[in-house]
């Protein structure tokens, strides 16, 4: 028998172990038994576990979202087409929802797969090497394993931020945690900041409107759909986002022009053929034109190529801007937020001509998945890692914003004058101000404020400070072979330990995405498994 740990149990964790069942199904006699460390339930994990309110909604079109196997054949649109009315609310429907789904694919998997597995309610603390097996602690105890998986996704429930000020909440307790404690804490009539203005934060807003019983008429503004929020009586009276920047996501389009598609299929070739050269180039077979300015270059010349398609009259000079500053000219002359806000959405509609930053997120979001594969685990320089982080930040903002149903509410509490966005620094107290730290824990396994070489949780510091994980300078993620097998300090393979999504971003890039299709690592690391249990099989055969 082969024993399994997978820690921590959200869509990844439930990819890997579907991938592995169904590899499986031709070796009947072998027996392999699993153990998901994770305090919520598996499947769906904390994300997206299926207690949070309603109004936290998916921000990406669920026809992404596949948990399919030989256990079930249904994708999520599939599987919610029972109940799908086709509006708005189910283009984008409640994350609470899309848990059930992947917490059904995970109990099917438990009660109908080959595997044996159990569901331990608990979080792994440490992990130790035992001769050719790997210790695990938790408060249940240590148990032994074969195998190890570390999954743990988007980190410790409650997260705040190493400043945050003394007092503050963690926006993880007010939504997908879902504790009362939290929400009474948050008194209607108070003046609420939110530290962050992104996805974190809209959830947070959301759950203190309209969660609260605040409701939202549809109007026309300027011959525009538009919303009228109509208060519940016990919101917040006012609610300030703050950022560094101060700049706002861009709201995505709900579908991209099909003029542009052409354009992209040209630049997706390109941006597959630069990283293979560049892959050739890091394995000291030298490639010409494989540095990041040739990629930069690539994805400019593929934003002009937009630019002229749509019929917008900007210059590289307007795209390059945005690029580097995060904001174009055309937005920052905008008078507030809320402006910037309503130019988008009338973008989206075709009411305006493109902004950069439009055409940016085209670009960022049209090439994504070449981009992943391009990327995964390039050598960089600190000059050209340095230089990502800058523009790749700045992309994220305009390619991965809310949905327009999303933007419209915000928008209408904008209208409203219970929402602003200031910078951060710029940002005023209160004497009744409840301050709402509104982020996530960072990718990776690092927290930046933490020393180099320093874990974020007990786990990983474990594992740092026996080598056997390895973190490449300026990265904040573990780095790993492509089937997941994670390399110790010695760059070296170290067998039977994986680690799989966001304890691995930076090396490979996305990983805050139910995109089963984007990383190849879970179904490779399922494959090497089945390889080695078919392997020693044979070995007791003969």
């Amino acid at each position: 028998m082969t024993r399994i740990a997978m820690i921590g149990g959200g869509p990844k964790c439930l990819f890997a172990l579907l991938a592995l069942n169904d590899g499986l199904e031709e070796y009947p006699d072998l027996e392999v038994r699993v153990d998901v460390y994770d305090p919520y339930p598996p499947g769906a994990g904390r994300v997206w576990n299926t207690k949070q309110p309603q109004e936290l909604r998916l921000n990406v079109n669920p026809r992404i979202i596949d948990a399919s196997s030989s256990l079930c054949s249904k994708t999520f649109n599939q599987w919610h087409a029972r109940t799908g009315t086709g509006s708005d609310e189910v283009a984008y429907p409640p994350r609470a929802l899309v848990g059930q789904y992947l917490a059904e694919q995970f109990d099917l998997l438990a009660s109908q797969g080959s595997l044996h597995v159990q569901h331990r309610a608990v979080e792994a603390t440490g992990i130790n090497r035992r001769g050719a097996l790997w210790e695990m602690e938790s408060a249940q105890g240590t148990e032994l394993y074969d195998e190890v998986v570390l999954a743990t996704g988007h980190g410790l429930n409650g997260y705040l931020p190493p400043d945050s000020p003394e007092g503050s909440l963690p926006a993880a307790a007010l939504t997908v945690e879902c504790e009362p404690a939290m929400d009474a804490a948050v008194p209607a009539g108070s003046n609420v900041m939110l530290r962050g203005s992104a996805l974190t934060a809209y959830d947070v807003v959301l759950h203190l409107t309209e969660g609260r019983g605040g409701t939202w008429d549809r109007i026309s503004d300027e011959g525009m759909e538009a919303l009228r929020y109509r208060p519940g009586g016990s919101e917040p009276a006012s609610i300030t986002m703050t950022s560094r920047s101060g700049i706002p996501m861009t709201p995505k389009p709900n579908e991209r022009p099909r003029k542009l598609e052409r354009i992209l299929d040209h630049y997706r070739d390109k941006v597959r053929r630069w990283g293979e050269e560049r892959h050739l180039n890091d394995a000291g077979k030298p490639a010409s034109n494989t540095q990041m300015d040739a990629l930069w270059r690539l994805l400019l010349s593929c934003a002009v190529a937009c630019a002229e398609a749509m019929g917008a009259p900007l210059t590289e000079n307007d795209l390059q801007t945005a690029l580097q500053t995060g904001i174009s000219t055309r937005m920052s002359a905008k008078p507030s937020p809320a402006e910037q806000l309503r130019e988008s959405l009338q973008i989206n509609h075709g009411r305006q001509s493109p902004s950069p930053e439009w055409l940016w997120g085209t670009v960022w979001s049209g090439l994504y998945s070449q981009l992943v594969e391009a990327l995964s685990r390039i050598s960089w320089t600190g000059e050209e890692r340095k230089q990502f982080k800058v523009f790749a930040a700045n992309l994220e903002r305009m390619a991965f914003g809310p949905p327009e149903p999303t933007a419209m509410k915000l928008l209408a509490l904008f209208n409203a004058g219970i929402l602003k966005q200031e910078q951060l620094s710029h940002a005023g107290g209160s004497p009744t101000q409840v301050v709402v730290d509104a982020v996530t824990a960072p990718a990776g396994v690092l927290h930046l404020s933490q020393a180099p070489g320093a874990g974020a949780s007990s786990l990983y510091r474990k594992l740092l400070a026996a080598g056997e994980v390895s973190i490449r300078a300026g990265e904040r993620g573990l780095l790993t072979d492509t089937d997941g097998t994670c390399m110790d300090a010695a760059g070296e393979r170290n067998e039977a330990l994986a680690a799989i999504g966001r304890p691995t971003e930076d090396p490979t890039l996305g990983h805050d995405t139910l995109n089963r299709e984007l990383h190849p690592e879970y179904e490779n690391w399922a494959r090497r498994i089945v390889r080695q249990l078919a392997a020693s099989q044979e070995k007791v055969v003969h």
